[in-house]
Formats: C-alpha cells, structure tokens, sequence
C-alpha cells in the first residue's frame, strides 16, 4: 500500500532543475478541512503527510525543507524527528538525509489559544538526486490532512488512504500571515535562546510561581533521520538556579547565575545519529522560580545540503522529580517520564534577557550532587 501511493507522488512531482534556490512563493497555506467561512480554524493538533517517489533513473539523495506554521508544528522525514518551531513569521529551515527511493514527509501542527482562529501549514521541500538536480514539493492539495493525530501517522508504513486531501487556504503571502522570514543558515550567526522556551517539572505551572526545593532530571534524545550523523553540538544553556549538563552521558559543565548562560561545543566522538542530551537543574532553598532553558545546534556530517540543524527546550523534553541512576547515559529508559512543562518563551518574567557570552564558555566539573562522569570533548 505504501508503494503504491509513493509511486503517484513520483506521477505529480514538478520537473528536475538545476538551480538550487528554496523559497515560499510557490507553495499554499494548508490546513484541514475544518476552516469556517470567516476562516478560522478549530484550536488543536492535527496531521499533515506527503509521500514522495524518486522518479524512474533517480536516486534521492538529501533535501533542504523550509517550514512554520501558525502556531506550532513538529517535522517528521520518514518517521524521525526533524525539528519544532512556534514563530509562523518565520521559516525555519532543515537538512535531511533521504532514503534512495520512498520518503514520506509529515507534520504535526496545532492551533492555540481559543476560540477559533487562523491556522495552517506552509513549507517547501526541495529533493536532491545523486545526479545533481532536483524537485520541489510544495504545500498545496496533495497533502493529506486529517483533524486528529494518530500514533505513528507519521512513519512510512502509516496507511493515509482515507483521509482527504488538504484545503488550500491561499497562496504564500495571503492575509493573515503576509510574507514570512526565512531563518538565514545557522552558520551565519551565532546560536542563541530567542526561540526556546522555559522548561520545568508539572509541579509548576506558572513562571512566577515558587516551585519545590531540590533537583530535577531532565533529557532530550535527538535521533537523526536517514543515517544522518552529527559531529559536534553547540548547546547554549541557562538555569534557575543551577544546572549540571551532559552529552552522551559525559559531563560537560555547570551554571549557577540564572542571569548568564553558557556557551559550549561539544565534539561527539564518533560522531552519531542519536545524541542525549541530560541536565541536572537544582532549585535552591528559597524555593523561588525554576526552570531551564537551551538551544542546541548539530554540525552534521557529510550533509549535501546544509551542516547544521537546531532543537530548542520545549514541551517534547522529559522530566524526573527524582535523580534515577544513568539517566545521563544513551538508552536510559524514559519512557514512563513525563513531557516537560513549557512555562513560557526567551524572555518571560520574571527571567527575562539572559546574557548569552558570544565565545565558548569552558568545561567545568559537575554540581555537588550531580552524577559524576566522564569529562565530554569541550571545544575551547
């Protein structure tokens, strides 16, 4: 069933170019069929897949994908996770491995805050053959949608049969959203927090309310999509209080002024397709505020249509209120943990602007409490 319906997406995809440019002009607003003649759309998640054939002689090869959504989407290639974002002014932007012949692309976007309001999905999709040249898939009615999000929908063998097509909302530049900002090449400029958030445990649920002494454990696995690899990350982290971070189970180093945060490049030898990213964040005894925040920025290797992609804190994080043994380590089992709490975006109070140093901070030792481990590779 999943040939099949890769194999007509090879039918309808837009002819070879040689040029490699990626913009929105030709691709449409989406969303499901649920947009009222005012067009506002039910708040909520809902699930958006593409399937896409390589043409007969070709061999795909990687693809650059420019992507937002009003007002949050999660980016899936092949069942993996690519990336997150919540700004639908700006495209976020992402390099991915791809299988030679069958890719399945798929999002995750929700609408917030009721009542109803605008929402929908805008991305470009531009595949790379082995020979050079490439096709561009667009947002547009060959999406399906759905007004749900079932488990797995977004793995290749996920049978999308039965669900419709999507409803095309208008094309790039449409009120409401107008044009929308494309991120430059992470390269460009140095990593910052100004799209994380501020995560915590469930114990609380608002930035300025007092949360329990003691400390937390927290882990992101990033898992690359296509046997994509990564060769070092840069992570710039803060806490409140203070914070113990490790990468790949190897202790990086600590922070104690919510009001500064670290810089740190982390060589990952061998270089990996699946990074865990681990923080001990300590609340101290006044049992004020807590939190912590990161943004993190992968250098892949060999990647023919970019080097970097980025993972900000957010609500896909997990949390423990205990400290478990090897909760630092790759293939610690959290699967019973719970998502962590987003308390609010870069820049809510009582935190505010954080100063972020513009050169690598060093390694240092972890907090008094923290796991002990090995030192991790800390570029200086």
């Amino acid at each position: 069933m999943r040939f099949q319906a890769c194999f007509f997406s090879a039918v309808i995809a837009l002819g070879s170019t040689g040029a490699f440019g990626i913009d929105f002009s030709n691709s449409k607003w989406i969303w499901t069929n649920e947009i009222n003649t005012a067009g506002n759309a039910p708040t909520g998640s809902r699930a958006f897949r593409r399937d896409f054939y390589a043409p007969l002689g070709k061999t795909a090869l990687s693809a650059n994908i420019i992507v937002t959504a009003d007002n949050l989407y999660t980016l899936y290639v092949n069942g993996k996770t690519v990336g997150s974002g919540s700004n639908f002014h700006q495209g976020d932007a992402y390099c991915i491995r791809l299988e030679p012949d069958c890719n399945v692309f798929a999002i995750n976007a929700t609408n917030v805050s009721p009542p109803a309001n605008p929402a929908g999905v805008l991305a470009t999709i531009q595949v790379r053959y082995t020979d050079g040249f490439s096709d561009t898939i667009v947002t547009d009615n060959t999406w399906h949608a759905f007004t749900s999000v079932p488990v797995g929908f977004q793995e290749v063998t996920f049978d999308d049969s039965a669900w419709p097509a999507a409803t095309v909302e208008g094309n790039y530049g449409v009120s409401p959203w107008g044009a929308v900002t494309i991120d430059p090449a992470a390269s460009s400029t140095p990593l910052q927090l100004t799209d994380a958030n501020w995560i915590w445990t469930t114990e609380t649920s608002n930035p300025n309310q007092g949360a329990p002494v003691g400390a937390r454990a927290f882990r992101k696995e990033i898992n690359l999509p296509g046997g994509q690899l990564a060769t070092s990350a840069t992570i710039v982290i803060d806490a409140d209080n203070d914070y113990t971070l490790y990468v790949q189970g190897r202790v990086v180093g600590s922070g104690t002024n919510f009001q500064s945060a670290q810089r740190y490049v982390v060589d990952l030898v061998p270089p990996a397709s699946d990074i865990t990213i681990a923080v001990y964040g300590n609340n101290d005894a006044t049992a004020g505020p807590a939190a912590i925040i990161a943004a993190v920025e992968l250098v892949m290797e060999d990647c023919e249509c970019g080097s970097l992609t980025s993972f900000v804190t957010d609500s896909t994080w997990k949390f423990s209120t205990t400290i478990p043994a090897g909760f630092i380590n790759p293939g610690f089992d959290d699967s019973a943990w719970k998502n962590a709490n987003v308390l609010g975006k870069y820049g809510v109070g009582p935190w505010g602007a954080v100063t972020v140093p513009g050169t690598v901070s060093p390694a240092s030792a972890p907090l008094q409490g923290a796991p002990t481990a090995n030192a991790a590779i800390v570029v200086t």
